[in-house]
């Protein structure tokens, strides 16, 4: 009787770190990360690339916003976008875009679930 109550009492001490480790120590995702490359002419357009990294996947948007000024304010011009092309893993997307019908300047902004990032540098356009 003895041993068998040491061995429950055991088994209890046992079983209860056991249980509290999943809560100490959670599966942690690995972090997101969005880029885009400033505007670039190729194939007579407006061209910008996108890429995630942290082991996330899935689409990527890409967008061309317009501004007077290289300080902006920027508005996006949804009519300039010709093609997205989104990379066979998830992890890329490059877009193509027409020149916007009024002149200024133009940036990329890429975005991803929540991460929204833009082109370091505005180009004329």
């Amino acid at each position: 009787m003895v041993s068998a109550a040491i061995l429950a009492g055991g088994l209890v001490a046992a079983a209860a770190p056991a249980a509290a480790a999943p809560a100490a120590a959670p599966q942690q995702e690995s972090a997101c990360s969005l880029t885009v490359t400033n505007l670039y002419y190729s194939i007579g357009m407006q061209t910008a690339f996108a890429r995630l990294s942290g082991g996330c996947s899935g689409p990527i948007d890409i967008a061309l916003e317009r501004a007077d000024a290289p300080a902006g304010p920027y508005q996006e011009d949804p009519e300039a976008l010709y093609y997205l092309q989104q990379s066979s893993d998830g992890t890329a997307a490059t877009a193509y875009f027409m020149d916007p019908a009024e002149r200024g300047y133009c940036r990329a902004r890429a975005s991803f679930d929540t991460l929204v990032v833009y082109s370091q540098n505005p180009v004329g356009c």
